[in-house]
């Protein structure tokens, strides 16, 4: 099995730390790692580094490289520009040295799990799973804990596709989009939907018939890329179909099985997902080097990197505050979704080089 992780994100819901030179996959937000680093050092406990492949655009390179110093050059995928995720994978499917029939695992680098030998096994199941029954992708569906409205949705058969395994493989019956409140809560009870986490294992000849089929344009063009001696692609691959890999082929394709994986799983997708991992134990968290003094507060998340700035926090309650060198964000735990939303005001006010 390869894996490949997708790094070209921008990681916008977690500005200001998060930038368009520097987004939350090269962050360190838990411990000492970044999430990169974080990413590829739980695969290597039952996979090897000649295995691991980091498809990112071309701006992150020296970045990867500084990051994962043992990884070999040609592991590290460059998208010429952004396209969406469709091309993005296709021609991250093309560029890794994987036989036909192998199995390719599409990973993210800004996901955090607690359980990542769990992943590992389940990894392993979808690619014994995948030997079998070569013609499916299967993507892994994290089990639900509460009824989330930010993530999409995906209802699975009743009926297990394999006998006698300790983790069960079932047919996806749909993919469903972001539910409100009620919805969610009607999934959970439901007992047969899970999280879309966007992870998925799938063999490569089978995903290049798959981009025939739903995305000849783009097939057409990943073959001349494939088969081109030039190193210049930006030109070609400029040709392809901007358009997400869910929409052009994972919600089209027959054959898509799911995993319920209860891996302990969060995309980081805001400052108050972060600060629910970090406070699992405390109700006010610090993190970074600055120094934070507090008077009853209580649920708050204070993130700085200034060592030589006091922050003193009295009486608050559910606040996220983060700090960087330029910039300052104060807000209710409640509303850091508009956070993605700070950008068009920074565009509007001409301060596009702070994103």
């Amino acid at each position: 099995m390869k894996i490949i992780i997708m790094a070209g994100g921008t990681g916008t819901r977690l500005w200001p730390l998060s930038r368009n030179s520097k987004p939350k996959q090269f962050q360190v937000l838990f411990g000492n790692e970044t999430m990169l680093q974080m990413t590829v050092k739980r695969l290597l406990t039952h996979f090897s580094l000649d295995d691991i492949f980091i498809a990112t655009n071309q701006q992150y390179k020296e970045e990867v490289l500084q990051e994962l110093p043992d990884l070999p050059g040609n592991h590290i995928i460059l998208e010429p520009e952004k396209r969406d995720t469709a091309p993005a994978i296709g021609l991250a499917s093309i560029s890794v040295n994987a036989q036909s029939d192998e199995a390719i695992a599409f990973l993210a680098a800004d996901h955090y799990i607690h359980k990542p030998q769990e992943l590992c096994h389940i990894l392993q199941i979808a690619d014994e799973f995948l030997q079998q029954s070569p013609e499916y992708i299967i993507t892994l569906g994290i089990t639900p804990t509460a009824p989330e409205t930010g993530y999409g949705y995906i209802k699975y058969s009743q009926e297990s596709l394999v006998e006698n395994q300790a983790i069960s493989v079932y047919e996806v019956d749909a993919f469903v989009e972001k539910p409100d409140f009620k919805t969610a809560t009607e999934y959970l009870a439901d007992g047969h939907y899970v999280w879309n986490s966007g992870m998925f294992v799938v063999q490569k000849k089978t995903l290049a018939a798959m981009y025939q089929e739903y995305l000849p344009n783009t097939a057409k063009i990943l073959s001349q890329i494939e088969e081109n001696t030039i190193p210049d692609i930006e030109e070609l691959y400029h040709q392809t179909d901007a358009i997400s890999f869910d929409y052009g082929i994972m919600e089209k394709a027959d054959h898509i099985a799911v995993i319920p994986a209860n891996i302990g799983w969060s995309d980081i997708g805001s400052w108050s997902a972060l600060k629910d991992i970090l406070q699992e134990e405390t109700t006010v968290t610090h993190k970074g080097s600055s120094q934070h003094f507090d008077i009853d507060s209580e649920h708050i998340l204070v993130h700085s990197h200034n060592k030589d700035k006091i922050i003193a926090t009295i009486g608050i309650r559910d606040i996220v505050i983060v700090e960087t060198e330029d910039a300052l964000l104060v807000s209710h735990v409640d509303k850091v979704q508009y956070v993605k939303q700070m950008s068009a005001l920074l565009k509007s006010a001409q301060l596009e080089d702070k994103l």
